[in-house]
């Protein structure tokens, strides 16, 4: 006597605790990936090691200048080696000389020319300049409404001629659905215009030492906070392995 069938319902059970475990792992890596990827995007934060015996090198190149920038302000402030409304302008004449030497350092120890502190050189040493020249910070502020307008102006303008940048740059560590890269792109142009924005409220009504505070951690947190806010958009739109062999499936079918 045969056995009838065995129904769906007795099929082996799923390992839930598994499939949690690879959709974790392909978010994490597509995160990660995305995370390098944009940072080459803003020409004030980037960080994209080659190898790991490079790290140290790329991270003094990539992260150099900002951190001369916040350093600098904080001995001036703390030491008081200056009036304390000089603090700013000393600051950005260390951010204009730490971009000089990133750059020389980058081509130098990785025989190339880093592009990021390249665009980091063209639009701080104008500005360093005039701040050092004019003793107004204002140009230093300004140049991070500059430089997140720019990018954020380039996306929309992509958008507009239905071009994908960020798939260019992405397509590799990030496996989303077609739709979804305009949707991406967009969602990281308004990020860097209310960027800007904010800045220009900060700057305009704050302190210097707040708008160090609000510089330094923008920089660092904005990209970090945004990821997170697009993690449930991404998990949405993401292109799996398992799916991808699907659709080779269905179209041997």
């Amino acid at each position: 006597m045969s056995l009838p069938p065995k129904s769906e319902s007795d099929a082996a059970p799923v390992d839930l605790a598994k499939e949690i475990r690879e959709g974790d792992r392909i978010v994490d890596k597509a995160l990660a990936g995305a995370a390098e990827k944009f940072g080459e995007i803003n020409p004030e934060l980037a960080l994209k090691p080659d190898a790991p015996k490079q790290n140290h090198v790329k991270m003094a190149v990539d992260y150099g200048p900002l951190i001369a920038f916040g350093l600098t302000f904080l001995v001036y402030k703390l030491l008081k080696i200056a009036p304390e409304k000089d603090a700013l302008i000393w600051a950005s004449g260390a951010l204009g000389a730490a971009s000089l030497i990133a750059l020389i350092a980058g081509l130098i120890m990785e025989k190339r020319i880093a592009w990021i502190p390249l665009v980091s050189c063209v639009i701080t040493i104008p500005m360093t300049i005039l701040t050092v020249l004019t003793h107004d910070p204002m140009f230093v502020k300004i140049k991070m409404t500059i430089v997140d307008v720019l990018i954020g102006g380039i996306l929309l303008g992509a958008l507009l001629l239905k071009k994908q940048p960020l798939k260019v740059l992405l397509g590799d560590a990030l496996k989303l659905k077609d739709a979804a890269w305009p949707r991406l792109t967009l969602y990281y142009a308004l990020f860097y215009l209310a960027m800007a924005a904010v800045n220009e409220v900060v700057w305009r009504t704050q302190s210097d030492s707040v708008w160090m505070v609000w510089k330094m951690g923008s920089m660092i947190g904005g990209p970090v906070l945004l990821s997170i806010c697009l993690l449930p958009f991404l998990m949405k739109n993401m292109i799996t392995d398992r799916m991808s062999d699907e659709q080779v499936t269905d179209k041997d079918a």
